[in-house]
């Protein structure tokens, strides 16, 4: 994989919950824009420790689990649930035998951390029954799974998560701010700046990772147009990657020109196209956007 300082960052924080280097099962949130990269961090760490494979039984040191639409705190548990096995049970629809069941899996699978994405799916638009019980039941998770670490990634808006309070008529709560005492604070993965090394190795992964030539320093305008079309975003990076592979042009500007239409953007300027954007606007555009 290749890093930058906040990849780096976050990576180490990820090994310190899962390693449990705080003296306690604390839990974590990464936060950060649709493709800065959230996924593919995840991934890289879960990469780090493959399954096991016995006769008997698989063992996942790490699982990775990504939300779908979830409504009830049961969902939420499903969902952990499928990533180690298919068969869920006939009382699905009670949380806590649900509960009983991943914690039953958990130990089974040695599993030693768990890192869920998309993590903003479990919180309704307003803050309510539902998201406090959300908050409540990942709480429960790492309450009744003390050997077992829990990450969290979402967009900016799972945030909230943190934030919850319980509601005043809930006397046995007293508006405690339950799982933010079982987290450290929020962290953010930002994007990767442009015009600097971090970026050349972001090109030549996803390049290299899709059959694409490698690019190098003499390929600044190219980097740079790249940038622009992405935003430094990991995501949107690989997405054009992927398309422009398949593209039949020999060339590969004009690979990403077509790319970005399909794959980006239809409808504003494109980036590759050096007719409407020259090399010296292309670095107004980047200008205008880091140092504004």
């Amino acid at each position: 994989m290749f890093t930058h300082p906040s990849l780096s960052k976050c990576l180490e924080l990820i090994d310190q919950i899962h390693q449990q280097s705080f003296g306690k099962n604390y839990g974590l949130l990464l936060t950060g824009l649709s493709g800065v990269g959230k996924t593919y961090l995840a991934k890289a760490y879960q990469a780090r420790f493959p399954t096991v494979c016995t006769p008997e039984v698989n063992y996942y040191p790490v699982i990775y689990v990504k939300l779908t639409e979830t409504k009830t705190a049961t969902d939420f548990l499903i969902q952990i649930v499928k990533s180690l096995t298919s068969v869920i049970g006939k009382s699905a629809n009670k949380a806590h035998i649900v509960q009983d069941r991943l914690a039953v899996l958990l130990t089974a699978h040695r599993v030693q951390l768990i890192i869920i994405d998309e993590v903003q799916e479990c919180l309704t638009d307003i803050d309510g029954i539902t998201s406090q019980r959300m908050a409540k039941q990942i709480a429960a998770l790492l309450d009744n799974n003390p050997k077992v670490s829990v990450i969290l990634m979402g967009t900016p808006v799972a945030s909230r998560l943190l934030r919850l309070k319980y509601g005043k008529l809930t006397h046995r709560l007293k508006g405690e701010e339950q799982l933010s005492r079982r987290f450290l604070s929020e962290q953010r993965l930002h994007i990767i700046p442009s015009r600097c090394e971090c970026w050349l190795l972001c090109c030549n992964y996803c390049a290299t990772q899709l059959g694409l030539p490698p690019f190098t320093l003499n390929n600044k305008p190219i980097l740079n147009r790249l940038h622009v079309a992405t935003d430094g975003r990991i995501g949107l990076l690989t997405k054009l990657f992927a398309i422009a592979s398949s593209s039949k042009h020999k060339n590969l500007l004009a690979k990403l020109e077509d790319a970005y239409l399909l794959g980006i953007n239809s409808s504003a300027y494109n980036p590759f196209d050096t007719i409407a954007l020259s090399d010296d606007d292309i670095i107004g555009i980047l200008d205008s956007r880091e140092f504004d």
